[in-house]
């Protein structure tokens, strides 16, 4: 849990991110905060992750200062934890002499403790993963497991269907595969389906079946 609470800020997006992987809301500070804290939901070596995880003092001109960093990352494949600053890369240009000095002293101090420190921009992101995943990562609270089950049952015939494709196994009628298309997004972020995120989603994006 956060040791620190985000207060609303006028200068930029604040609010909370419904977390699948966390099972609760995710605070955020920014837009780019938000979008980050989605990658990681769709990052299968991240166990869980946590915003405003823990407070670190370093020295600036003299001065005993405290940081609280962004978000403490937690693998599932041996890596370290990570701490990850998100920062937008205009910021870090402006206030470049003061974020090495503050980092490279976090750095030693996270290094002591057994973590890892990473710097995240949106330089960092893909446009079209974020996009990709931000459309399905709105379907994540559907329900109608008749539906979901269905599509499963349909899915064990393949190792792979175009999107357009399977839509026609359920329906012909237009109207019934718009309603039906919500759960075949589920099954991508349930992970029994698998895509190419990297590339725009169209009729003809290959969904690909897990069988697991």
């Amino acid at each position: 849990m956060p040791i620190r609470k985000i207060p609303k800020n006028y200068r930029s997006v604040t609010g909370t991110f419904a977390s699948i992987k966390n099972k609760r809301n995710i605070a955020f500070e920014s837009l780019l905060e938000r979008d980050f804290f989605l990658t990681l939901e769709f990052d299968a070596t991240v166990e869980s992750y946590e915003e405003q995880p823990v407070e670190i003092f370093y020295e600036y001109r003299g001065r005993r200062t405290r940081y609280t960093p962004d978000c403490l990352v937690h693998y599932n494949d041996g890596r370290l934890p990570c701490i990850h600053e998100v920062k937008f890369s205009n910021e870090i240009k402006e206030k470049k002499v003061f974020l090495k000095a503050k980092f490279e002293q976090i750095e030693e101090y996270l290094h002591q403790n057994d973590m890892e420190f990473k710097l995240i921009t949106e330089m960092d992101m893909d446009d079209i993963y974020l996009e990709n995943i931000k459309f399905i990562y709105n379907y994540s609270v559907l329900k109608n497991q008749t539906k979901i089950n269905y599509f499963k049952n349909i899915l064990q015939a393949y190792e792979e269907i175009e999107f357009a494709d399977l839509l026609l196994q359920y329906s012909s009628n237009k109207y019934e595969q718009a309603q039906a298309t919500p759960y075949i997004w589920y099954l991508v972020l349930q992970k029994y389906i698998s895509i190419d995120l990297y590339s725009p989603i169209t009729p003809h994006t290959i969904l690909k079946v897990s069988h697991e």
